[in-house]
């Protein structure tokens, strides 16, 4: 059985990949924020959708930075409306 714990690795990897040719070696928008200070955001849906890969954003954000904080108000498989956060 596929489990999140035995896909572990895959996302790590997959993430990792992405990083790499996304962002080589530096990302514009990042330097657009000093280091010392600290940024807040939030995602709204612009239409209907389904949510899916929480996880690989989950790794994203602690691969690039594991301090940052991610608060979840939905989960993998919910149904959400434009304009929803």
């Amino acid at each position: 059985m596929l489990t999140l714990e035995r896909l572990r690795p895959t996302i790590e990897e997959n993430v990792r990949t992405a990083l790499q040719e996304d962002v080589g070696s530096g990302d514009i928008t990042a330097a657009l924020i000093p280091d010392t200070q600290r940024a807040k955001a939030r995602i709204i849906s612009r239409e209907a959708a389904v949510i899916s890969g929480v996880e690989w954003v989950n790794e994203v954000f602690c691969q690039v930075d594991p301090s940052m904080n991610i608060t979840w108000e939905v989960k993998d498989g919910d149904k959400i409306k434009p304009n929803q956060v």
